[in-house]
Order: C-alpha cells, then structure tokens, then sequence
C-alpha cells in the first residue's frame, strides 16, 4: 500500500503541507461538536427519505454511443471494477450511456441493440450482479427531436415511447436501478431562458418522472438540464440534474461547471442532487492536482460521483482517490446538502462550504493561480470567528483556529476541511446604495428588473460603458472595506455548440481557454480614479430576473463619505448591477 500511494500522495503534499497519517485513522463521522442555534440542530435531524448521490462508471467516454459500444468490452470494465475494488467502496453502478437502444418496438417497449448485449440485457444484468454491481442505462426515450444510430449520428424529428410506463416496467425487468434521461442536445439559451420553450423540455422529464411513479419502480431517476420554471417542485422529483453540459478533462471546463453550480447549489437536498457530469481519469489534460481538487469539488458538491474512464487505463492514483474514505463519506452524508458559494478573491481563491448532519461543516478552498503559493483562510468567510479543523483526505487534526488558517497550496490546488467546535462571527451590516443612486457611463442604462427593482443594465466593456457610485462612505481609516454588491448575470453558456459536429468532432475551445464564456464576467472596479480591482461575476441563475445577492469584494477606501465606485466589463458585457452595500462598523451605524 506505501508503495501503491506514493504519487497520490506526493502530489497531495504538494497542494496542501500536511502529513499523510493513513486512512485507518480517519473517523468522520462526528469529530467534536458546533456551535448552533436549536433550531438549526433539529433541522439538521432527520433528514426527508431518498437515495444518496449516485456512485458508479460510465461507458460514454470510453467507448462512446457508437460501433464501440460491445458486450464483451462492457464485460471487461466490469471485471475491472471489481478486481480494483472499487465496487466495494461503493462505485457498483454500471452505466451504459448510449450505443445500446434500437429505438423502440411498436408497443412501446425499449429495443436493445444485439453488437451492446449480444446475449440480451437480463443476463447481463444477471452479469453484473455477481461482481457486486447494478445496471445503469441512459435514454433519450419520450418525446424527443433526435435520435443518434450505430455511427453516433444525430436525426431530427423523431418521437420515442408513447407508453413510457411500459418502457420503464421493461427495464425495470432488465434488471436497471439507475435511469438517465437526457435532453438529446436541446438544452442550449435560447431554451433555457424562454418560458415556453422551456416547458417543452421539462414537459420531457416530468413525463418520464410520472411513468416512473406509476410503475412503481424504485430507481435512481437522473436528468439533464431544466430550463425557466414557476417552480422547481418537478425538478426536485428527479433524483439528479445537470447544471451544464458535459465536464471535459481540462481546468477551464471545470471552472464553467464550477460557475454553472453557483446559483442551483442551494437547491440539492437528500434524493436531488446536483450532476456536475462525469470524472475523466487517467491519463488527459487535467494535472494530479486538478484531479483531486475536481473530485474533491464534486464530493462536497453532493454530485453523484460517476466517472468515465477506460478501467483498462486508470491509474493507481486515481484508484487511490476514488477509494479514500473522507470525500466519500462527505458525498454520502444524511443531510444531502451541497456547499455553496461564499466568497470569491478573484485570480487568487474562490470558498465554498456547506452543512453536514452531524452539525459540522465542510469546506472546500479553490486555488486560483497556477503555482503554488500561500493563502490566508479567514473564518469569517465561513461565518466563523473560531473552529477546529480536520483535513478531510487525511483526517488529520489541523487544531483550532481563531480568525485566519494559513497554509500553502499547490497550483490548481484545494483544501478540504471539516470544521467542528464553529464559533459564529458577528454578521456583518450594511448600508445600501441602490442602482438609482449611481451614474449610468456611457452605454449604461437603468432598467426595471421588476416593478419593484432596478437594475443598472446595457454596461459595454473596456471602457465603453459603467456603472458609478459617488459619496461612498469608508472606513475610520484608509484600507479595505468590505462591499456587498447585488447583480444579475444570466449570460449563459453555449453548452450544446458540440452536439452538431459530425460524430466525435467535439468543439475544440469547448471548456478551455479559448471558450469565451466559462459562466462567469470579468469586470475591474476602480475606486477614487486610482486603485483597480479584478472581479469575476459568476452566473446568477437562467433569466435576466434572477438576482444574485450578496457577492462580496473588499475595496480599498478612504475615510469620510467621499469615495467613486466605478464597475465596467473586462472583454464582454458586464452583469447588471442591482445595488452596492458598504459595511458599517458600530461606531459608523445612524
């Protein structure tokens, strides 16, 4: 085992200066107590029945929905899950993606294609279970606008089941405990965004959700992107939804899948979840640390925890990191609850933390920068003045900490904490200067978000147009002030652009540098004329309604109530900006 683990753990060491103290050691489950209001303790009791996030592979990227996609291959990666173990720590989910469904029989029932179970599916279901695993399939069954057949291309205007009770019954049969229902490449902003477009792609989901609970079937219902909805009852019937299109093996990918999370995170709950998309492991474009910092993400995320990889392929380290009981055993926790966004120091780190149902938290802290370096955690940023931290990869006790954690990261890197013993911070308060009080720059305008809300709007980048505030009140003395700023960014990604190459002719910038947009707007904010910060502005939900409160950015003011805020875009339009909040000490409160 020392031998097997050492380049998972050298590249550990290298993200975090921590010592490696062995698996054995690792206790998760209730490590000290918090801190918490009795309120807070009972909700986090007894959490609603569902299933936990999935746990599995997927045959999609490595054999694709095409001629590839053969029993006897299939049979191989099972074989292989089970030698590595990794059935037993919980990856028994055996997914085919695509490439097995001839469409459907005139009544309604699924038709599987011979070269995917030349034997039949039942048996190799039957398969499957000796090796301590469960059948998965995906479908684009129900009402649909294409197919794809044996060369992976696609066909418009085509319907599947018209009994989809009976379709599901059928698999059932075959022995399927997991269902994946994608939206066949229709998921793109122009539907999203629209109501009515939207209800047709719902409208796909909901009636396959219905023919699930008709057939009395228990399985793991996973689904693809939700467009614009009153509400979001009928999404949170599926037991999984993506957030984005599929999560390619590259750093930029994983920061739009990063962003794509920001606004939907609040919604996971215990049996919904959000699907940040499969694992790519082995050998691509993502670095060791990458690797860990991306599972690490999911695993805190509460995303099903799926990858995608020849077995043939994968290395020690990524068996290694797939095993390790702490990130599981946070995916895997009762209260189902993602992290979600706390604070952004743009270029440098990005903080997300969530509840866990023993009354600790969780916290995961992005590395920005390519090389490593130190970062400054400040607990505040959790909500914390004081807190005993864990390192959830090692379980190693980190001790408490008042005020700030400093370490070193690696480049790409992540800390993985678990806090417990959490002493509360003082909130906060602000003073707040709505968009009416500011100045519209050159292309700016206000609009009317609501009939209660403005927004200030049209904001062209590099110069071209701005949003300003003047007579902004510092602080007692010259140095960074804490800022709230309320905006609305709904510029969403293209996230189907690739569907319409021909067969494997992915889009190359897809998810990478040269993508222009990774859910998020780069603006600079000037203040007083002189100093200029850097701030990235996540998307904050599907429409042009959907306000994200709160984004919090430290802005070097002046003392007195003299100081100019000036936020203009950085390459592409900027985000309509709601208000700007400045915090105020005691002694400054009227």
């Amino acid at each position: 085992m020392r031998v097997k683990m050492s380049k998972f753990l050298n590249i550990y060491r290298r993200i975090c200066i921590v010592h490696w103290v062995g698996l054995a050691v690792f206790i998760f489950s209730t490590i000290g107590s918090t801190n918490q209001s009795p309120t807070n303790a009972v909700a986090r009791r007894g959490p609603p029945p569902g299933p936990k996030p999935a746990m599995g592979w997927n045959s999609f990227w490595p054999f694709g929905c095409g001629k590839h996609v053969k029993e006897h291959k299939l049979r191989e990666q099972a074989d292989l899950l089970a030698e590595k173990g990794l059935n037993t720590a919980g990856y028994s989910t055996f997914i085919v993606e695509c490439g097995w469904e001839d469409w459907v029989n005139k009544d309604g029932s699924p038709k599987h294609m011979k070269k995917a179970f030349k034997h039949g599916v039942r048996p190799f279901s039957d398969y499957l279970n000796t090796k301590g695993l469960h059948l998965g399939l995906s479908s684009w069954a129900g009402k649909q606008i294409c197919r794809r057949d044996v060369d992976d291309n696609f066909y418009d205007g085509r319907d599947g089941s018209k009994d989809l009770k009976l379709y599901i019954t059928k698999l059932v049969e075959w022995g399927m405990v997991y269902f994946s229902h994608r939206p066949c490449g229709t998921a793109w902003p122009s539907r999203l965004q629209s109501p009515d477009r939207a209800a047709q792609l719902n409208n796909r989901y909901i009636a396959m959700e219905d023919a699930i609970r008709d057939s009395g079937a228990k399985i793991f219902y996973s689904t693809g992107q939700w467009g614009t909805a009153p509400d979001s009852t009928n999404q949170l019937r599926a037991n999984s939804w993506t957030v984005a299109a599929e999560t390619r093996d590259n750093w930029y990918s994983f920061i739009k899948t990063l962003n794509e999370l920001v606004p939907v995170a609040s919604k996971t709950r215990l049996g919904s979840f959000a699907d940040l998309g499969f694992l790519q492991l082995g050998d691509n474009k993502l670095t060791g640390t990458e690797k860990l910092t991306q599972f690490a993400f999911w695993a805190a995320a509460k995303s099903p925890l799926i990858f995608s990889t020849d077995l043939w392929k994968l290395d020690q380290f990524s068996i290694d990191m797939l095993k390790n009981p702490g990130p599981i055993a946070v995916n895997q926790d009762d209260l189902g609850k993602s992290i979600t966004f706390k604070r952004r120091y743009s270029l440098d780190k990005d903080i997300w933390s969530g509840p866990l149902s023993d009354g600790s938290t969780v916290a995961v802290i992005i590395n920005w920068d390519d090389n490593t370096s130190q970062k400054v955690i400040d607990l505040a940023d959790l909500g914390f003045s004081s807190a005993h931290l864990y390192d959830v990869w090692t379980g190693k006790d980190l001790h408490m900490v008042k005020g700030t954690y400093t370490t070193t990261v690696g480049g790409h890197g992540a800390l993985f904490l678990k806090l417990t013993e959490t002493t509360p911070a003082p909130k906060p308060k602000f003073k707040r200067f709505p968009a009416e009080m500011a100045d519209a720059m050159g292309t700016a305008r206000l609009k009317d978000v609501t009939p209660k809300l403005k927004a200030m709007s049209r904001i062209a980048p590099d110069g071209k147009g701005g949003v300003r505030w003047s007579n902004i009140p510092g602080g007692q003395t010259e140095g960074d002030v804490l800022v709230s700023i309320d905006y609305i960014n709904a510029y969403l990604p293209d996230n189907t652009k690739y569907y319409f190459k021909p067969s494997w002719g992915f889009d190359a910038n897809l998810g990478t540098r040269d993508d222009p947009n990774l859910a998020f707007r780069r603006t600079v904010i000037t203040v007083n004329d002189t100093k200029k910060v850097i701030v990235d502005f996540p998307i904050s939900g599907l429409l042009w309604e959907d306000v994200h409160e709160g984004f919090l950015v430290s802005l070097p003011l002046l003392p007195g109530d003299s100081n100019k805020i000036l936020i203009e875009g950085v390459g592409d339009w900027a985000p309509d900006f709601v208000s700007l909040s400045v915090e105020q000490k005691p002694e400054q409160a009227s």
